[in-house]
């Protein structure tokens, strides 16, 4: 008899011109907060900061804005914004952002009270999706999270990916108060994501439901979300990259980033998204999308071979007629179909075309990663990321 194990305790509004609810939201937890936000100079991003500042200065809630997040967001920045809710004692942490953003706002709602957080212990601590562990400190705050693009899904996770860049070190945290209490998901505000941001993210939610479909831990509820996701995907993904302004596709891939994210909440992840950490830590301006796009070729040829009917069942996804054939010929189109995929969007590159010297590629090799992941023989993993650096390999 199958047993498995699903919770989502993250409270989820959607659809088009629900950024108005902010306020009230934000209100069921307290009176004041911090608004958790990427740097405002983008002239795109401006009208929507101001807008929320608005919305939640009309409902009575006083906000200190900290608009200081980076990509793979660095401790350092965390430990400053510790320090503001400390100082201002905020009741609430609202991120408005990318993944980046939302998981800045969960690492500080979880370790705000700790003034010197031993980052390589929480590290190597809070490193399973699936436990469930004391609080750092004496509680976590609530928090609120408002998506602004399609992609990680971490509006709906209890995952941060965080950087230790002096060192660096790249790292998924995992705590089960990092779920957020609420999500409010407006397709309305992916509207202005410029498309290359379109595509990485786009892509980021598409590996979130292959990867959780792969795992162990995938459950008949998992396996429902993670097709619906990857199906939707593969059809609006694509259609939004010619047409940007495509509501209907917005708000489609905003519902599949939610699905996925639900997915890989409960069932995690595989091979590539370890392996895009190693390489973010190494260079960290290449966007985490674009960073599993690298990975997924050699990625999708090591597991036709030995998950072939899970592969062949999303291989089906991408051509229906292959229901025709046995898992084993319908996996097979696997790889070829996501380069085509990648092609369409724009992402299939290889770290050597995006910049990355061999000496680079070395170092990422010299990760610990590879001695303690569990999916593939340490040489089969090196080996990926020999194919995924291309050709001029060390």
């Amino acid at each position: 008899m199958a047993e498995f194990s699903f919770y989502q305790p993250t409270r989820l509004d959607f659809g088009a011109g629900k950024l108005e609810k902010l306020g009230r939201v934000t209100a069921a937890y307290g009176q004041s907060c911090l608004l958790v936000t990427a740097a405002g100079e983008e002239e795109a991003l401006r009208p929507l900061y101001d807008r929320v500042k608005n919305i939640l200065t009309q409902a009575g809630i006083r906000y200190v804005h900290f608009d200081e997040v980076v990509p793979n967001p660095d401790i350092k920045g965390i430990a400053k914004a510790s320090d503001i809710v400390r100082r201002e004692k905020l009741e609430v942490v609202v991120a408005v952002g990318g993944g980046s953003s939302m998981d800045t706002a969960k690492a500080i709602a979880l370790f705000w009270e700790i003034e010197q957080v031993d980052w390589k212990e929480a590290f190597a601590k809070y490193s399973s999706p699936s436990a469930v562990y004391p609080l750092p400190g004496s509680r976590a705050l609530p928090i609120v999270a408002v998506p602004t693009t399609a992609g990680t899904g971490s509006e709906v996770t209890q995952a941060m990916i965080l950087s230790d860049q002096e060192h660096q070190d790249k790292e998924c945290v995992y705590h089960q108060a990092a779920f957020p209490q609420a999500a409010i998901v407006d397709p309305e505000l992916c509207r202005t994501l410029p498309p290359y941001l379109t595509a990485v993210t786009g892509f980021d939610a598409f590996t979130h439901a292959f990867e959780s479909y792969m795992r162990e831990l995938a459950s008949p509820y998992t396996r429902l979300l993670g097709i619906e996701a990857m199906k939707t995907i593969i059809k609006a993904l694509p259609k939004l990259m010619r047409e940007p302004d495509n509501m209907e596709c917005r708000e489609a891939m905003s519902r599949a980033a939610v699905f996925a994210g639900i997915s890989l909440s409960n069932a995690s992840a595989d091979i590539p998204h370890p392996l895009s950490e190693v390489i973010g830590g190494a260079v960290p301006r290449i966007a985490h999308g674009q960073c599993l796009a690298c990975v997924y070729p050699a990625y999708l040829r090591f597991r036709v071979s030995n998950r072939p009917e899970k592969c062949a069942d999303i291989a089906r996804l991408f051509d229906p007629a292959l229901a025709q054939v046995s898992a084993a010929e319908a996996a097979a189109h696997l790889p070829g179909q996501v380069e085509e995929f990648l092609k369409s969007i724009g992402i299939y590159n290889t770290l050597f075309h995006l910049g990355v010297t061999r000496e680079q590629l070395a170092e990422m090799k010299t990760s610990f990663v590879f001695d303690i992941l569990p999916f593939a023989p340490k040489e089969i993993l090196l080996g990926m990321m020999d194919a995924a650096y291309g050709k001029e390999q060390v």
